[in-house]
């Protein structure tokens, strides 16, 4: 069994350590992903601790026996995970009220 592997099932067992480790790999990922959305309005750090968020359950979430690569899956998980994230971040920026009544503006 591979150390990636090994690492993965500790933390899975919450192993606070080898979720350390593993997250540690992982982190350039998260800070790239991080920066590439926080230049659509949103702060680094609300971004990266989200990234953070979504790589943990992602580890808990990982199904070994689907055969699919622990990378690309976590890439995958982060990119959908932080798109989602912006999209409800958009909804809540554009549903601030501007003080005009849309039925009543209407002529």
């Amino acid at each position: 069994m591979s150390e990636l592997k090994k690492l993965i099932a500790k933390a899975k067992q919450k192993d606070v350590k080898a979720m350390g480790d593993l997250f540690n790999q992982f982190k350039p990922l998260l800070k790239s992903r991080s920066k590439k959305y926080s230049k659509y309005g949103q702060k680094y750090e609300d971004v990266f601790q989200q990234a953070a968020l979504i790589f943990i359950l992602a580890v808990y979430d990982y199904k070994e026996e689907k055969n699919i690569p622990f990378a690309g899956y976590i890439k995958k998980r982060i990119n959908w995970g932080l798109y989602h994230y912006y999209r409800r971040y958009m909804q809540r920026k554009i549903e601030v009220p501007s003080g005009l009544d849309p039925i009543s503006y209407h002529r």
